[in-house]
């Protein structure tokens, strides 16, 4: 695991939602700790992210791309649960930490 400097974005209707920090990269995976909205500490996997993303030119150990995740969203319609799957676009950005 090698360490990182990280900022992900994630862009949608209701406006633009920024993680940044510390985190590490495997040799596919970002992994970062996150906390939640009633303050409970968590760890985050963003699965399969490392290939997703390039090398930016002209800047030593820099990267960014974009990752994709299906997530599955339950709705109350006329009285019962519908589930939808929807895509969800993260930009991600990071530097390697030597």
């Amino acid at each position: 695991m090698k360490k990182v400097v990280y900022s992900i974005s994630r862009f949608n209707k209701f406006g633009n939602n920024k993680m940044s920090g510390v985190g590490f990269i495997t040799d596919k995976d970002l992994i970062i700790a996150c906390v939640s909205q009633k303050g409970n500490p968590y760890i985050r996997v963003f699965e399969d992210c490392v290939k997703n993303c390039h090398a930016i030119q002209g800047r030593d150990g820099e990267f960014k791309g974009s990752h994709y995740e299906i997530r599955e969203v339950e709705f109350e319609k006329n009285g019962s649960y519908e589930t939808r799957e929807i895509e969800v676009e993260y930009s991600v950005w990071y530097k390697r930490v030597d």
